[in-house]
C-alpha cells in the first residue's frame, strides 16, 4: 500500500506523526513516501529515523522538485508550492495511491482502502463537509449585493461561491475534500479526465485558494468514488452527526455522520486549530479529537526517540 504525504518543512513534525499513526493501525506492511519541500538534512535525517523505528513498512524521503510544476510553477497562491502535488501522483506511482494531509490523525486500518472495490472509479474521497450547505438559499441573504459591490473585500469569494453554484458543485454533496484521496494512478492516466489534471490554463480555484482541491473536483465532477465520511472527520463532528444544518442531505450522508461520530477512522483538523499548537481542547465537542492526538504524540516521541517541535 502506497502512502503519501506533502509538506514543506513547517509541516514536517505532524507529517511524520501522521505517517506515525498510519504504520501504527495498518494490518499489512505500507511504504509511507513524505515528499518534502526545502528540506534540510536533519529533517530528512528524521524521516530516516522514523523509518528505523516502525516495524511495518518503510518511511521514506523523496524530494518534491520544483521542475515537475511545469507551467503550475506560475500560479500564484499563498500556500506552498507541494500543495499541488496530487496533481502529479498519478505520474509518480502505479496501482493505488493514498494520499494523506499532515495536520491527520489515522485512527483505521488503511489496508482496507487498498482492498476497497473503487468501481471502475479513478478516485475516491470524502463530501467536504464544510461545503455541503454552502450556498443554499438561507445563506444568500439579501445582503449578498452589498457584499457584491465593486471594491468589497469580499467580492472575490462570493464570486468564487457563485461560480461554484453554476458548475453544480454547491449545495450538497458533489465537492470532495482533498484532504485524503485514494488514486487509482494507473485508471487515471488511461483516462481522459486524467489527461487534463496538468493543464495549467484551466487551474482556476472555484471556492478557496486551493487549486489542487478544485482543479480535481473540476476534473472528476461526477465521477469519483464516495468513501465513508469516517475516513475525513473533522473534530466537531458530534456536533455535526446532530445538527439540524444537514436535514436537507441525503439520508446516506446522515447515516454516515452517525458512524464517524461513533468510530471515526481519521481525523481531520481542518482549519487553524490545529492540536499541535495548542494544548487538548477544553471545548466538549473537539476534546476527543484533540486527546486522541496527544495520546499519539506521547506513543511517537516514546517510540521513535524523536521530539515533536513546530
Amino acid at each position: 500500500m502506497n502512502v503519501v504525504f506533502g509538506v514543506d518543512r513547517n509541516f514536517l513534525c505532524p507529517a511524520l506523526l501522521s505517517a506515525y499513526s498510519v504504520v501504527k493501525n495498518a494490518s499489512r506492511p505500507v511504504d509511507v513516501t513524505i515528499f518534502g519541500q526545502d528540506f534540510t538534512a536533519q529533517d530528512i535525517a528524521a524521516v530516516e529515523q522514523l523509518d528505523r523505528a516502525v516495524d511495518n513498512g518503510r518511511v521514506r524521503y523523496r524530494e518534491f522538485q520544483s521542475e515537475t510544476l511545469g507551467r503550475f510553477s506560475e500560479f500564484k497562491t499563498k500556500y506552498p508550492k507541494i500543495t499541488l502535488l496530487p496533481l502529479f501522483l498519478p505520474d509518480f506511482f502505479s496501482g493505488r495511491c493514498l494520499f494523506i494531509d499532515a495536520d491527520t490523525l489515522v485512527l483505521g486500518d488503511v489496508c482496507e482502502l487498498q482492498d476497497l472495490d473503487m468501481n471502475g472509479h479513478g478516485i475516491g474521497a470524502c463530501v467536504d463537509m464544510g461545503l455541503v450547505t454552502l450556498g443554499e438559499g438561507r445563506f444568500l441573504r439579501p445582503s449578498l449585493q452589498s457584499v457584491l459591490r465593486p471594491g468589497h473585500e469580499h467580492q472575490k469569494s462570493v464570486t468564487r461561491v457563485l461560480r461554484s453554484i453554476r458548475l453544480g458543485f454547491l449545495p450538497g454533496e458533489n465537492y470532495f475534500n482533498a484532504g485524503i484521496l485514494l488514486l487509482d494512478c494507473e485508471a487515471i492516466r488511461n483516462s481522459p479526465a486524467g489527461k487534463e489534471l496538468g493543464d495549467f490554463d484551466k487551474l482556476i480555484p472555484h471556492i478557496h485558494d486551493l487549486p489542487e482541491q478544485d482543479r480535481m473536483n473540476q476534473i472528476f465532477a461526477g465521477q469519483w468514488l464516495r468513501l465513508p465520511q469516517q475516513w475525513n472527520t473533522r473534530p466537531q463532528i458530534w456536533y455535526d452527526a446532530h445538527s439540524p444544518k444537514f436535514r436537507h442531505t441525503s439520508a446516506e450522508f446522515r447515516d454516515q455522520l452517525k458512524q464517524a461520530s461513533r468510530n471515526p477512522k481519521m481525523w481531520h483538523y481542518i482549519g487553524g486549530k490545529k492540536p499541535w499548537r495548542a494544548k487538548p481542547a477544553s471545548q466538549i465537542l473537539l476534546r476527543r479529537a484533540f486527546r486522541d492526538y496527544h495520546e499519539y504524540l506521547a506513543l511517537f516521541e516514546d517510540e521513535t526517540g524523536l521530539t515533536f517541535s513546530v
